[in-house]
């Protein structure tokens, strides 16, 4: 079976205080094709967590209001299988576990270099790939790589490529209205023609592909939301 690649950017979410490894890693991390989104405390990273959800977090334990170690624990509950690196001046062997026993893929101390952090990235997202070939909507499987739905019974349904690049960005925003101009850059990198349907006749295909017994008015997981776009939940 032929792989189909799904051509979407990895975004980082930089978590810390520190003016300057801010600065540091929103500079050396676009180097090597991550987009960087930077918060300097918990309560930022939250709001932008809301917004779009990042591929990997890179987060610090002591920073102004809830610490690292707290608010991994409400990360969690939300998006428990987000990968968290922590980055800290506590270095001991009990900060490390307690970081790991909360939920963190991995620890690295500071000071380090850029490129030590780079390879710790790129691990715990292979870990991430291997581990997590598939995402789960409703009862289907997803493979993004294979454009393929599959259900419980092993039942497989293939998308086109658009479709696949189309569902996980959905995914990757579940809860958010997007726009269609919003999809239109996605895909197409210009924003919608009014007068061009391609963007909904592509959204009622992958939406009957997903709830083929459905009508849209009905859909769980695709819905329409008037004048506004569109509104995913998995």
């Amino acid at each position: 079976m032929t792989l189909l690649r799904i051509t979407t950017t990895p975004s980082i979410l930089v978590v810390d205080d520190d003016n300057v490894l801010q600065a540091l890693l929103a500079h050396f991390l676009p180097m090597h094709g991550f987009v960087v989104r930077r918060a300097l405390n918990t309560e930022q990273a939250s709001l932008l967590i809301a917004e779009t959800c990042p591929t990997l977090v890179i987060l610090d334990i002591l920073m102004p209001g809830m610490n690292g170690l707290e608010w991994i624990q409400q990360l969690r509950q939300q998006h428990p299988t987000l990968p968290v690196i922590i980055v800290s001046s506590q270095s001991s062997y009990e900060d490390r576990i307690q970081s790991l026993e909360l939920g963190a893929d991995d620890y690295i101390a500071k000071p380090f270099h850029p490129k030590e952090l780079l390879i710790r990235i790129h691990n715990v997202l292979r870990h991430h790939s291997v581990n997590t070939p598939y995402i789960s909507i409703g009862p289907w499987q997803f493979f993004p790589e294979e454009a393929l739905l599959r259900d419980a019974q092993g039942h497989e349904t293939k998308l086109t490529t658009t479709e696949a690049q189309l569902l996980l960005f959905f995914h990757r925003n579940a809860g958010r209205i997007l726009s269609r101009d919003a999809i239109s850059v996605h895909l197409h990198g210009i924003e919608d023609n009014p007068l061009d349907r391609r963007i909904d006749m592509r959204i009622n295909r992958l939406r009957k592909k997903l709830e083929p017994n459905t009508k849209a008015e009905h859909a769980r997981h695709l819905r329409t939301v008037w004048r506004q776009g569109y509104r995913f939940t998995s």
